[in-house]
C-alpha cells in the first residue's frame, strides 16, 4: 500500500468523530500511560517487600476480584448517577488508593488496599463505554471503540516499558506516578468531557 493510501486510510479512521470523544480518548491514553502498578505489582511484593509468590498471587487475585465486582456496581451507577460522576469518582478514588498502596506495609492492609485498587480502577470502564455509545453516532461506534482499544494498548505498551526505568528509582515512584497520571485523567474529564447520559422520558 502506498504512503498516500495509508494517509487516506488513517484520515478516514479518525475523521468525523466528536471532540468530546477525543478528550475521552486522551483521558484513556493518559490513564494507561500511567498504569505502572498493575504491571509490577507481583515483582514489588516479592522483590521489594520480600513476600512469597503465594502471597503475591493471592493479592493479584484480590485485585481481579475487586475489578469484577466493581464492573457490575459501576454499570448500575453509570446508569443511575451518570457517566461523568461515575468516571470522576472512579479516577479520583483510584489515585487515592494507588498512592496509599505505596505506603502500607502490613500484609492484610496490602491485600485490602489492592482489592480496593482493583475495584476503583475498573469502575471507569462501564462509564467510558457508555459515554462512547452516547456521544458517537451509531455508524461510527465500531470505529470509536476500536480507537479506544488502541489507546488502551498503546498506553499499556509505553507504561510497561517506562515502569522498569521508573522502578529503578524506587517502587514508591511508580505508585505516586500512577496516582498522578490518574488524577490528570480526572482533570481532563472534569474540564473537557460533559455528561452524556440521555434524558429519561417520563
Amino acid at each position: 500500500m502506498s504512503v498516500a493510501r495509508l494517509k487516506q486510510a488513517a484520515k478516514e479512521s479518525v475523521s468525523g468523530l466528536p471532540r468530546e470523544f477525543w478528550w475521552l480518548w486522551t483521558s484513556t491514553l493518559v490513564n494507561r500511560l500511567g498504569g505502572f502498578v498493575a504491571t509490577f505489582l507481583a515483582m514489588y511484593l516479592t522483590v521489594d517487600r520480600g513476600y512469597s509468590a503465594m502471597f503475591a498471587g493471592l493479592v493479584g487475585a484480590l485485585h481481579g476480584l475487586g475489578g469484577a465486582v466493581s464492573a457490575v456496581v459501576a454499570g448500575v451507577l453509570t446508569d443511575r448517577l451518570g457517566r461523568r460522576p461515575t468516571l470522576l469518582v472512579s479516577q479520583v478514588s483510584t489515585a487515592v488508593t494507588v498512592a496509599v498502596l505505596g505506603f502500607v506495609q502490613d500484609p492484610v492492609a496490602i491485600a485490602v488496599v489492592t482489592c480496593l485498587v482493583g475495584m476503583t480502577s475498573n469502575a471507569s470502564r462501564p462509564a467510558v463505554q457508555a459515554m462512547i455509545a452516547d456521544i458517537v453516532r451509531p455508524e461510527d461506534r465500531v470505529r470509536a471503540f476500536a480507537l479506544n482499544y488502541w489507546a488502551i494498548n498503546l498506553g499499556f505498551a509505553v507504561s510497561a516499558a517506562a515502569a522498569g526505568l521508573i522502578a529503578s528509582h524506587g517502587y514508591l515512584t511508580l505508585f505516586l506516578g500512577d496516582a498522578g497520571m490518574t488524577l490528570l485523567c480526572a482533570v481532563i474529564v472534569f474540564a473537557k468531557v460533559p455528561e452524556s447520559r440521555p434524558e429519561r422520558g417520563g
